[in-house]
């Protein structure tokens, strides 16, 4: 019997978390899955429980590759996935028992659309799903919404159509080390996305499926390299932003604000790492993503929390305004409305 979805696990060196990952997706409600290991050159016995989870379940399905990277081991599993539809499941994380029932049930429903849901990184969150959970749809005038709600830059948190990936030039950019892998297919994937289903929606299911382990050191997102141009990477990504998004500044202002307003604060945080890792921000000072955003900004009257940083051009305040926000919320907020009369009165605001 061919499987409905392929689910694709790169492993690389995660004995340790990789069995609640694999026990996660056998014990889900849904049945007829496959999923496919695509072990990296895995040296800590992960190639080995690969295979021992290949011999007691058919369903698991083995790639032993040279180490490639993340990308290429997500590449060499879906080249190998036999279903018409694929999942993306990191090695640390978890799937909630339904994951796969929940979204191919409202696949069926809504076949146009791109099936979605949110992530957590509470173990108790994760444990309470609701038995019927709700749907919240973003049509093609509302997607700046979902991407300010965090959930759009992630590949393992939607049902991806195969139909959809093949229309693709690539996947995952090889090239990327250390982060941006997602970002990069994401933007990529929606103008292809909405190309083949011009009718369609994002439809997310209000249910926490996906559980993201904040605590595996050895994860993609902790990698030293992750770190480097941070800054500059978050402004390559809004230039993809407006690639995937022909339209981005004829969404309704209250969008593209909240849009700016999710993008700027990763900017913002890439100060600190910038400080510690000794490099200069003059390519991001200077850049004309940030000049587009400022101006806007300044054009249509939005102020938002980490403006006044980026406008004064301040690496020390952005770090201390961060850090205000989200330990001293009281000092945050005496800042903000110290430069909102400076910088901005009678200004919008987020």
């Amino acid at each position: 019997m061919t499987p409905q979805v392929s689910v694709i696990v790169p492993v690389y060196n995660c004995k340790e978390l990789l069995p609640a990952c694999l026990e996660s997706i056998a014990g889900q409600t849904f049945t007829n899955w496959e999923c496919i290991l695509a072990d990296d050159g895995s040296t800590d016995g992960s190639a080995a429980l690969c295979d021992e989870y290949a011999a007691r379940d058919s369903r698991f399905k083995v790639i032993h590759k040279p180490n490639g990277g993340v990308c290429s081991a997500r590449n060499a599993g879906a080249a190998a996935a036999a279903a018409e539809y694929i999942i993306y499941c990191d090695q640390d994380d978890q799937f909630a028992p339904r994951l796969l029932e929940l979204a191919l049930a409202e696949q069926e429903r809504y076949p146009e659309d791109l099936i979605v849901w949110p992530y957590t990184r509470e173990t108790g969150i994760f444990a309470q799903q609701p038995s019927v959970p709700d749907s919240t749809v973003f049509d093609q005038h509302h997607l700046l919404e979902y991407l300010a709600s965090d959930m759009m830059l992630y590949v393992w948190n939607k049902l991806l159509p195969r139909r959809v990936l093949a229309a693709m030039d690539r996947l995952f950019d090889e090239s990327l080390i250390g982060g941006g892998e997602d970002y990069d297919l994401i933007f990529r994937l929606l103008p292809v996305f909405f190309k083949l289903h011009p009718s369609g929606t994002i439809r997310q299911i209000n249910a926490p499926l996906y559980y993201w382990n904040p605590g595996n050191e050895k994860s993609v997102s902790k990698w030293a390299s992750n770190t480097v141009n941070y800054s500059v990477r978050q402004l390559a990504f809004f230039r993809q932003i407006r690639q995937a998004f022909p339209t981005f500044y004829e969404h309704d202002e209250a969008q593209i604000a909240h849009c700016f307003n999710r993008l700027i604060r990763p900017m913002v945080y890439g100060f600190s790492l910038a400080r510690q890792n000794g490099e200069s921000l003059d390519a991001f000072w200077n850049s004309s993503e940030l000049a587009e955003i400022l101006g806007w900004l300044k054009e249509h009257r939005w102020y938002l929390g980490l403006y006044a940083p980026l406008r004064l051009h301040s690496a020390a305040l952005g770090r201390r305004m961060l850090y205000w926000m989200d330990n001293k919320p009281r000092l945050y907020g005496l800042c903000y409305g110290i430069f909102y009369h400076l910088l901005a009165h009678g200004w919008n605001y987020l």
